[in-house]
């Protein structure tokens, strides 16, 4: 059977930079908690009036193909994964899809495939999953899997309703916009590429988080029990841990790093913590960069990655275990040695 790994990947990020600060100082009705302390988010990425999320999709396509040895013409199929789908402004395009909008203007072939997929925050770990098991099943040998999160309309509905101290919105403050695009292909080196990847779905507590038209106005918002969420996940997170050790034999030292989705510095360090206790094993290191960037949604993995492997941040030939975690409930883990994607940063073997 084939085996997969990252080849490359392109990550882009807004100019715009916003603090949390400036976010609660314009908001008529202030939290009762420190939001910065709470989730340890400092700054965030913010959209320029001419990005949406195609744009942000594309510019991360267009870096991800520098960095790669192929043209856009070898890719056998693009999967776009965003849960926001702006085009021109804050239109929420339907059809056609936006992966047929980026295969056109990347210069792909008619005949490579493209869809759409959505699955929460973590859509990018689930169109990784997809792609992976095409390339496996030989029905794909190279693809690209490419996300544009222009979320930040839903802070804007939040700073402009949020009325009481405690409210559903709050979640909302600690998003920023981002793109990110990686190409998957076929590997033949056993010490490089992906080893599994694993979801789950505890669908019982989907109504944890809504995201739609706002209730007062014209603006997108989403409404959110963070609180429900973060109670569930670190009751079920050892659980799911557990399960992998089993399937797969693999202990917390096999590991290199871990590489979570962004939430809130304290929510990331509580559930894992939790985990070291139920399972008597050792945590890796944890990958956080929420502070620069806060909660980029599906592309928040890739965000994290880019910004480690720009600083030479990592050991060389690191295996990571992505650790994805979605509203829903979703979770989803990743196991990958990113010995190529090193190579394209720089790192020297």
């Amino acid at each position: 059977m084939n085996k997969s790994r990252f080849e490359s990947l392109g990550v882009y990020l807004p100019e715009k930079i916003v603090s949390t600060k400036e976010l609660i100082d314009s908001m008529e009705q202030k939290p009762q908690f420190d939001l910065e302390s709470l989730t340890g988010i400092k700054t965030r990425r913010w959209r320029s009036e001419c990005e949406d999320s195609y744009t942000l999709a594309l510019k991360a396509a267009k870096k991800c193909l520098e960095n790669s040895e192929y043209e856009a013409s070898d890719l056998d199929v693009i999967i776009f994964c965003s849960i926001t789908h702006s085009k021109d402004g804050t239109n929420h395009w339907f059809e056609p899809s936006l992966s047929k909008f980026l295969k056109d203007n990347l210069g792909m072939r008619p005949s490579a495939i493209n869809f759409d997929m959505t699955n929460a925050c973590a859509g990018m770990l689930t169109g990784l999953f997809i792609l992976n098991n095409m390339i496996k099943a030989g029905t794909a040998s190279c693809g690209m899997v490419v996300s544009g999160e222009c979320i930040t309309p839903i802070s804007e509905t939040a700073m402009k309703e949020i009325k009481d101290p405690i409210d559903a919105q709050f979640a909302s403050l600690t998003v920023g916009d981002s793109g990110a695009a990686m190409i998957i292909d076929r590997c033949s080196n056993e010490e490089d590429g992906i080893d599994f990847v694993e979801f789950m779905t505890v669908a019982e507590f989907a109504e944890l988080c809504f995201g739609m038209p706002s209730e007062q106005n014209s603006g997108i918002a989403m409404y959110t029990d963070a609180i429900g969420i973060h109670r569930e996940v670190i009751s079920r997170l050892p659980g799911a841990i557990r399960h992998l050790k089993k399937k797969y034999g693999m202990k917390g030292e096999d590991f290199d790093y871990i590489l979570p989705h962004q939430t809130s510095t304290r929510a990331i360090q509580t559930a894992f913590s939790h985990c070291r206790e139920q399972l008597d094993d050792e945590i890796p290191e944890i990958l956080i960069s929420l502070d620069r960037y806060g909660n980029t949604s599906s592309t928040s993995h890739f965000v994290v990655l880019h910004d480690y492997l720009s600083r030479k941040q990592l050991k060389k030939k690191s295996k990571i275990l992505f650790f994805g975690l979605a509203s829903g409930i979703v979770m989803g883990f990743v196991s990958a040695t990113i010995n190529k994607l090193e190579e394209q940063y720089g790192y020297c073997n």
